[in-house]
Parts: structure tokens; sequence; C-alpha cells
């Protein structure tokens, strides 16, 4: 949801109106019409309040199979086409099958694609629901080549994303990554903390986050040097069970502390605390919490994903460490990791300031895009702009 926040906080700031729009995005959807759940298909209605805040949740018909969650549905439809432009913020560019074809302009950000998300999941699972799972990707990917040629323009966060996206057939492609304040997410006041804590920040259940090479990697800090500060694993959701008995088995139970569904309010204490961010991602479309530690002084190390070398430079606001040989990734973070902390991180830390503030906060980011909006809205009659957003895919859930 990161990301969603990030443009509508902007999107507001800037004038424009903005309603939000949240989709279905699991199969026991509470809003959605159920293939399991037969009386789920006498409802009249597939919108929910958001509570809280100002938008509307919508469920899918057949919400189990994951593809009629990119498909369209009549009464959303109707919905969205009132609006002046449609901002589409997701992971996968399947998500803007269900605002296509409704004549409103359609700009889609996109951070990834589904056969880049799910490889590290499907190296690691080799079950018959998990052969379901791949099935259901090959189709997603076909979603996803129509969604990129159907919408008025796409936003990516990386070079690598942008030429895929060209390839496709889509020639309106802005590279234009989402941003962050600059002026919340601050160094601390005494500057540079070498003796804190180690940190990586991610959704905790994520595959893709490669947490446990990045255990790995700590495990062999720590037999290096008993002094190496402790690792504190946080972010959204739980850690797996196979990855905490890991962590035990290693005997680092009391070195990795992990701090579970952290929240917005005390993100910038947490960066604050720490000497260095840690990202051990086999795949990133870009790593807004990468940009959030730059911008709280941390010297990074990485692997060098896509989204990692459009963020992070290499031996100067931290260190990339090459995604293969794969088996020697855990000894390379760990060799990085050990030369900040004995040399320079506190200025690779300021560095990474400094860039997090001339290339990513939300005033420089924001230029793109609101020019992409403009482009497209010149051509509209003239009336208070409005997009509506539709935040969706895994990216969003938080």
């Amino acid at each position: 949801m990161t990301a969603a926040r990030w443009f509508h906080d902007t999107l507001t700031r800037a004038g424009y109106e903005v309603d939000l729009h949240d989709l279905a995005t699991a199969s026991i959807d509470p809003a959605s019409r159920r293939l399991a759940v037969p009386w789920t298909w006498l409802r009249r209605s597939i919108r929910m309040s958001l509570g809280t805040a100002v938008g509307w949740h919508w469920g899918a018909n057949a919400v189990e199979v994951e593809w009629m969650r990119y498909r369209p549905r009549r009464e959303l439809s109707r919905a969205l086409r009132g609006y002046d432009c449609i901002q589409v913020v997701c992971g996968t560019p399947a998500w803007a099958g269900v605002v296509t074809g409704l004549r409103v302009p359609v700009v889609l950000q996109a951070a990834t694609v589904v056969a880049w998300e799910r490889a590290a999941f499907f190296a690691q699972h080799l079950t018959l629901a998990d052969r379901w799972r791949q099935l259901m990707a090959a189709g997603v990917s076909r979603l996803e080549r129509t969604a990129l040629r159907d919408v008025d323009a796409v936003l990516v966060e990386n070079p690598v994303m942008a030429d895929f996206v060209r390839s496709v057939g889509q020639e309106q492609v802005v590279l234009a990554p989402p941003g962050v304040d600059t002026s919340f997410f601050t160094p601390p006041i005494g500057g540079w903390r070498r003796d804190g804590y180690l940190l990586s920040l991610c959704r905790l259940a994520d595959p893709r986050k490669g947490l446990d090479r990045l255990v790995d990697a700590y495990a062999l800090l720590v037999k290096a040097d008993l002094g190496v500060p402790d690792l504190v694993l946080a972010g959204s959701g739980t850690l797996p069970e196979e990855l905490a008995s890991r962590i035990t088995a290693l005997g680092l139970g009391d070195r990795i502390e992990v701090r579970p569904d952290v929240s917005p309010a005390d993100l910038v204490g947490l960066y604050q605390g720490a000497s260095v961010f840690l990202q051990t991602s086999y795949e990133e479309g870009l790593g807004l919490s990468t940009i959030e530690a730059m911008a709280c002084g941390l010297p990074v190390v990485s692997t060098a994903s896509a989204g990692a070398l459009e963020v992070v430079v290499d031996g100067v606001t931290g260190c990339l460490v090459p995604l293969e040989p794969a088996d020697a990734v855990p000894a390379a973070v760990a060799t990085r990791t050990r030369e900040l902390l004995r040399g320079a991180g506190g200025r690779a830390g300021r560095r990474g300031r400094e860039r997090a503030v001339e290339e990513f906060s939300t005033e420089v980011a924001a230029r793109a895009i609101l020019e992409t909006y403009d482009e497209l809205l010149a051509t509209r009659p003239p009336r208070v702009p409005a997009a509506a957003q539709a935040p969706a895919g895994a990216e969003l859930r938080g």
C-alpha cells in the first residue's frame, strides 16, 4: 500500500480531487462472488466502503480464479466512467484490464511482471497447488501484455521494466518511480550510528525478498565477528515457520529480532536506530524501503536487482552484490556489510541522503507523473481533474 498512499497524498497536494477504488486481491475476499460460496452470487453489489478512507473496495466475480480479478465489473465500470483520468497503482500490469475500454484516459504504474515476481516462489515450491498457480500465472502473463498495450501511458520504476513495456508495443513509457517524503524520513540528530542494529524491512513472508539468504549472511557475519550488531527483520506479515526454525538452528535466536507489522509512525525511528540497511531480494521493481533508509542516512547493502540498480550507487551510497552466482550472495553481503561497519558507512549514508533528496523526493518524483497527466488531460473537456486510483495486487496489500 506504500505506493498507493504516496500517489494519493501527492495528487491531493497537487490540487487533484482523488477517490480511492481498492480491488479484491484474495480468493476469500469478503465483497466478492465466490465459486465456493454459492449464496454470494445473490449479491446485488460487490462494493464495500473502505471505512475511514475516502473510497470503496470492489469484489470480483469467481474471485478464486486469479485472472477473474483482472476482469471488468459492470458496476465498477459505471462508477469509473465519470472520472477525467484513472491512475492504476499495482504490482502486475494485468490489473489495468479492470479499467481499460472505458473511454477514460488510463495511466498505469506497474512495478514488475508476474513472471519476474513469482520466479523465486516457484523455484522453491513444487506442490500440485503450486502447479495450478503456475498455470494461472501463465494466463496472467498474457493479460499483462494486453493491458500494457491498451492503457494510455505506463509509469515504470526502472529501465529494465521500461524496455519490457516497449517490447510489447506500448510507446508512452515514462520512467517515473514514486518518491518518499524526505522531510519526514530524515537522519538522526546525532548522525550515523555505527553501533546501531542491522536492518531489513520488507514483506516477511514473501520469498522474493530473499530473507533466507540474509539470515545465512548474518550467520557468516557473527561467525567472523561476535561483536557485529544484532539484526532486525521488520515489515508486514509473519516470518515463515521454516525461516524461524532456521534462525534457531543457526543459534541466532538471541541475535535476530523480528518486528512484524511496523506502523508508518514507527518507521522513521526504526531507520534512525540502524547502522546498515540490508536487502537481499531476488527481484525488486524499485524498493521504496531502500529509498526511505537512504533518506534517513543509512548506507545500503543490496543485491543488484533492477530496482536496486536504479536506487543504489555502488561504492558511493552503499554496495551492490551480484545476483549470480546465487550461492555466493550470503558471503558477499556479509563482506560488504562488514566493510561499511568498519569503514565508510557514515560517508555512504550521507551520500545516500543526498541522492534520496535529489532523485527520489516527492517533489522530484511528482514532476514526470504530473506532466503525463497534463498531456493526457489536455485533450479532455475542461473540468476539475479527478484521478480514480485503483490500488491492487500483492504490492498493495500491506
